[in-house]
């Protein structure tokens, strides 16, 4: 893993002083040029799926962030759904709503009918619905939110703040297994990232009572309270990124709906990199509970010093046990 970030490390200073005259491997001038949308779930409607097809009421919000400016290239809109069922990874898609041409826009999900759409025949424990924006474009280029060969998009958009919370490129319906707080501490293990590290991780659950051990307010979605946090401080020993021994994350668990809130935050204070800083960060932090498995992944990108980045995002599990 060492051997990897000095390797990262060394490419990105090369590329640093190459210059600004340095030539693109791509036609700049001819990329598409194309919309950033955000989705939400509507607040006050139903965060989880429900193995009941006729139950639950669905409904999810299309805006366009603040940062996009001219979005005058946009045909329409449209909403994709991806079901992943059980432990596999095979996916199937469907578009359930096209012809979105205003913003914000209030989409109300009939699951039953999505499910025909995506030829399922039930719901059970496990199971997942994910909603993404997909563009149609008036030069006639269609681009989904996602595809089987490269997942989702508009991922590295995660973190830019808007008025109603974080910019989110999908939001996810899960038909959980009960949730139980206790098993989420402790020592988790295996640990593993995408590096192929391994290790134990110390998780201590935070006294959510406290001011201090809440997560900052603009982290916090609309109709989330503190009664629905369950607040984690996650202790690495160096297994994680920056390989210190003050390596560490808080994170938040948000019960409504079992994703992760995981603020900007300094993850190591003792990280040196000459030249760039002696602090590191984890930054655009997200992540999600799996209730089945009781596991927990979280997504960050490290950065040091004064914001430098390898613009590469990390993907972390933490496996609690039974």
């Amino acid at each position: 893993m060492k051997t990897n970030k000095l390797f990262i490390a060394a490419a990105f200073a090369l590329a640093a002083l190459s210059g600004c005259s340095q030539k693109l491997p791509y036609d700049l001038e001819n990329t598409t040029h194309s919309v950033v949308i955000n989705i939400r779930k509507l607040v006050g409607s139903s965060t989880t799926l429900s193995t009941d097809m006729n139950d639950g009421d669905y409904k999810i919000v299309l805006s366009i962030p603040e940062q996009q400016g001219d979005y005058s290239m946009l045909e329409e809109a449209q909403v994709m759904a991806v079901y992943t069922y059980g432990k596999t990874k095979v996916k199937q898609y469907a578009k359930v709503v096209t012809g979105i041409k205003s913003f914000p826009y209030t989409a109300t999900i009939d699951i039953k009918d999505v499910c025909k759409k995506l030829n399922v025949g039930k719901i059970v424990i496990g199971d997942r619905i994910e909603f993404t924006p997909c563009v149609k474009l008036k030069s006639g280029e269609q681009i989904d939110g996602w595809s089987p060969l490269t997942g989702f998009n508009n991922t590295v958009f995660t973190g830019w703040q808007q008025p109603d919370g974080p910019y989110a490129y999908r939001v996810a319906y899960t038909a959980f297994a009960p949730f139980h707080k206790e098993k989420f501490q402790g020592n988790a293990v295996p640990f593993e990232d995408d590096n192929g590290a391994s290790g134990t991780c110390k998780v201590t659950q935070l006294d959510m009572t406290k001011e201090e051990n809440l997560p900052p307010a603009e982290y916090i979605p609309n109709g989330v309270t503190a009664n629905d946090l369950v607040g984690l401080l996650v202790e690495s020993y160096g297994a994680l990124w920056w390989e210190e021994d003050d390596e560490s994350l808080k994170m938040w668990i948000n019960t409504q709906d079992f994703t992760v809130i995981l603020p900007d935050q300094v993850m190591s204070a003792k990280f040196s990199m000459p030249g760039y800083g002696d602090v590191g960060y984890a930054k655009d932090g997200e992540g999600e509970v799996d209730t089945l498995n009781n596991t927990l992944t979280f997504y960050y990108y490290p950065t040091f010093g004064d914001g430098w980045s390898w613009g590469v995002g990390f993907t972390v599990t933490l496996f609690f046990g039974d």
